[in-house]
């Protein structure tokens, strides 16, 4: 896979790839947003794309914006982790409101 290019570069840009998927420009941005195509619609992005001569693979449609870089650290959310939110309204500055 190139990793330079991602799924929607290869179909250059979100606008056509919405319209040869008959998708809203809306719900493909959602899509790149996410970084994620939903699985229900990951045989059609391939097959419109191969339809379209575009040098589409699984691996583009399973990771459209390339494959996720392993050596970067992951941040993984912990019930142990607790926010706390220190304000208090006497610091708030008398006669603003926010």
């Amino acid at each position: 896979m190139n990793l330079s290019e991602s799924l929607f570069e290869l179909f250059d840009g979100i606008r056509p790839m919405a319209r040869a998927l008959g998708e809203s420009p809306a719900t493909v941005h959602g899509w790149k947003r996410e970084g994620r195509i939903p699985a229900s619609k990951q045989p059609l992005v391939l097959e419109v794309g191969r339809k379209l001569g575009l040098p589409v693979t699984a691996e583009h449609v399973v990771f459209p914006l390339g494959r996720p870089d392993l050596s970067a650290p992951v941040l993984v959310a912990s019930e142990r982790l607790a926010v706390v939110c220190n304000r208090q309204a006497g610091l708030q500055r008398k006669g603003r409101r926010r």
